[in-house]
């Protein structure tokens, strides 16, 4: 190890990272900040990661897991209260709202940042919870698979204008409605 002040647990570097996004978007992110913020030297941080690119992903798999955090709680609760099993979708919808909502800088970074890496089917979160009775969505037929993921794209693209100011959140609402009813619904038993 180099010189400088030892960091004792190295998750403390991707929370600090993932606040400082929280606080200025990827654009303000630089590992001179956040070594400021560790009190340590930038030249420091390398010594744990390779480069500023792995710091990111360290952050971006961090906040994908803020991200799903309640998700599978939500959709147990949906099941349990009787909704079919593609309605896990319209939890889904809605719970990416409220995070978009509530750390929008943090949300945009994951779906950007996130989709050049097709984060939507390497994190695989979303099958795995929204899925058949919780499991993968393998289980779905193709047709099925292919309007989900259409759905998925949309909402992600809803919640992106909802942060940027171009959709109001209850505008997100109604096209996320209308889009589950046009591609998702159609598929659930009567």
């Amino acid at each position: 190890m180099g010189r400088g002040k030892k960091i004792v647990d190295i998750e403390l570097v991707v929370d600090e990272a993932v606040a400082l996004i929280e606080e200025g978007g990827v654009e303000e992110f630089s590992t001179r900040r956040l070594a400021s913020r560790l009190g340590i030297s930038a030249m420091t941080l390398y010594n744990y990661y390779e480069n500023r690119g792995a710091i990111i992903k360290g952050a971006l798999n961090r906040g994908l897991r803020l991200l799903w955090e309640g998700l599978s709680e939500e959709v147990a609760a949906w099941r349990a209260g009787g909704g079919g099993p593609l309605g896990a979708y319209r939890v889904l919808a809605d719970h990416l709202l409220a995070f978009a909502v509530a750390r929008s800088r943090l949300c945009r970074f994951i779906l950007t940042e996130g989709a050049a890496g097709d984060w939507n089917a390497r994190d695989g979160q979303i099958e795995s919870i929204c899925g058949p009775d919780g499991k993968d969505g393998a289980g779905w037929p193709g047709p099925v698979s292919r309007d989900i993921y259409l759905f998925e794209l949309l909402i992600f693209a809803l919640a992106l204008k909802v942060i940027g100011g171009g959709e109001t959140v209850e505008r997100y609402k109604e096209l996320s409605a209308e889009s589950y009813e046009r591609l998702v619904g159609r598929h659930e038993a009567p």
